[in-house]
Order: structure tokens, then sequence, then C-alpha cells
């Protein structure tokens, strides 16, 4: 199962479990300034995480050397999954076009090759490094964002193209990929 449909299993099993609380939280700790490897910015990430008492921020080293390697952030509402940003390396364009369209109600958003944005989340890749043919291959990198719990689906739609762009204009940059470089 690619890192994308298992972040996707635990996010929905989030929001039922959120949908279990009998205690209304107060609010939601502040993030720092820059949070999930200094891509976000803390106070923009904060505007869409569910309501809560504890925040905690989990992050696997960004490294992606080779095809299939991953990296996710995790900021979790009281120890439950509220925002995800997970990115992965594959060898072929195509590989990273299925891991973006399976969602049905994804909107084209204009980040990256093919950016959508859909409840509860966004995501879009880019070409680090395009096949120069099969037996070559190339770097692409997908990038998805996803959130849980939050109460307010407009702001979340208002958040999240900048978001994708930040994580977008970082994973370009931290893989010295070129500026621009995933743009059509």
């Amino acid at each position: 199962m690619s890192r994308f449909k298992s972040a996707a299993a635990t996010m929905a099993l989030a929001g039922l479990l959120a949908g279990c609380s009998q205690s209304e939280p107060k609010a939601t700790p502040e993030l720092p300034e820059r949070v999930c490897w200094g891509a976000f910015s803390g106070p923009e990430v904060n505007r869409i995480l569910a309501p809560a008492e504890k925040v905690d921020h989990q992050a696997d080293q960004f490294l992606l050397a080779e095809a299939d390697d991953d990296a996710s952030c995790r900021i979790l509402a009281d120890r439950v999954p509220s925002f995800v940003a997970t990115a992965e390396l594959l060898d072929f364009e195509g590989s990273a076009e299925r891991e973006i369209w399976w969602f049905p109600d994804a909107l084209p958003l204009d980040v990256g090759r093919a950016g959508s944005i859909r409840h509860g989340g966004a995501t879009t890749y880019f070409a680090c490094e395009p096949a120069a043919s099969f037996s070559r291959p190339g770097k692409y990198v997908t990038l998805d964002i996803r959130f849980g719990g939050v109460p307010d689906e407009a702001k979340a739609q208002e958040v999240l193209p900048g978001l994708l762009k930040d994580f977008l204009a970082f994973a370009e940059r931290e893989l010295r990929c070129g500026g621009g470089a995933g743009r059509k």
C-alpha cells in the first residue's frame, strides 16, 4: 500500500475517533513559527488543526534518494493525526500521476504538474529529473497534504493552496531540483 493510501486510512480513522469525543477541547495550542522540516508556516497550519488541548509534532528525515523513498510529517492534536504532509520519490511520471488521481472529489489546482484540492487535503507532483527513457528512469516527487477534524472546511480550502505551494518550493529546494523544475 502506498504511503498516500496509508495516510488516507489513518486520517479516516482519526476522523471517526474524533467524533467519539465527549468533552469539547479548549483552544488548540499555537505551533512554532515553522513546522514539518521548516516547510510550512506554523500559524497557517494552526488555522486548519482540529481543536485540541495538546499538539505533538513528528517528522521523518526528509531524505528522498531512491525510488519509493518517502518522508512524512504528522501533527497530532490530542494524539490524533490532524495534519499529515507526505512526499514520495517515484521513477516515472505515470506512477506519480496514478498516486494523485485516485481522489474522486479532486478539483484542479495550479500548483506543480497536476495539483488538486479536495475535501480533506491537496496533492501535486513535480519532475526533479525527467525520465530519459524507460530504461533510464527519472525522479518524480509526489506531495500530499491531509488534515482531519477541521471545523471550517471553507477555511481549509483557503489555506491549502498556499501550504501546497510552500511544500513544493521546499521540496524543490531541499532536493536541489532547480527553481521551477516541476512546473509545465
